[in-house]
């Protein structure tokens, strides 16, 4: 276990700059914490997806497009006009010809979803999501919230029932700081993301009338 992450940590490493790697090498520590915690059975898979989820990220726009062409994915208007998005799925659809060992269909998931999430996130998905947006190297106002949100939150007896609210909360809070972001930047927001929101939203509500 150890060798196959440190063997897939230097491949990444390699290609990023120093910054990026830092921070993905903090993401996949934030995210070994959050999958302690609602995923222990699948630690080295989490790890192996917070390693992956950057692999495009310093590529440019003219480069991610000609990705997405090379698969045949049509890139409508929409996102067109959010490049920072693109790096998810173009890292999604390179993992299995760049990184064929790790090309597990949930590592693929999560690397996919990272960025803007998406209405039906598995457990997973939603743990990368959350350490790329939490890491401790984040230093923005709406990192920092989120954070201290979800591990101020989190009961140390909690029941799984409640571990997993916690969880679905801190995600809507994270959708609601994104979107608000894009609107006061007069940015397009992903539909995904809106998707995910309202998905999030209503299982939130579902397991509250649970619990009544």
């Amino acid at each position: 276990e150890q060798d196959t992450l440190s063997t897939l940590r230097d491949a990444i490493c390699v290609r990023l700059g120093d910054f990026r790697a830092k921070h993905v090498l903090s993401t996949e520590e934030e995210a070994a914490r959050l999958a302690a915690v609602y995923l222990p059975e699948k630690v080295e898979k989490v790890r192996i997806s917070a390693l992956l989820h950057d692999i495009t990220k310093e590529y440019d726009v003219k480069r991610q497009l000609q990705i997405f062409d090379d698969f045949g994915i049509i890139v409508d208007n929409v996102m067109l006009a959010s490049p920072k998005v693109f790096h998810a799925k173009t890292a999604a659809l390179l993992i299995p010809r760049e990184f064929p060992e790790y090309a597990d269909p949930e590592v693929i998931s999560a690397v996919r979803n990272h960025t803007t999430g998406c209405a039906d996130m598995s457990v997973m998905d939603m743990l990368i999501y959350l350490a790329d947006y939490i890491e401790p190297t984040r230093r923005f106002e709406d990192c920092q919230t989120l954070r201290s949100y979800f591990w101020d939150g989190l009961a140390e007896n909690a029941s799984e029932q409640d571990k997993l609210l916690h969880l679905y909360k801190t995600m809507v809070l994270s959708f609601d700081l994104t979107i608000q972001n894009l609107i006061e930047e007069h940015g397009v927001i992903a539909p995904d993301t809106l998707a995910a929101r309202n998905a999030f939203v209503l299982k939130c509500k579902s397991i509250s009338e649970e619990g009544k």
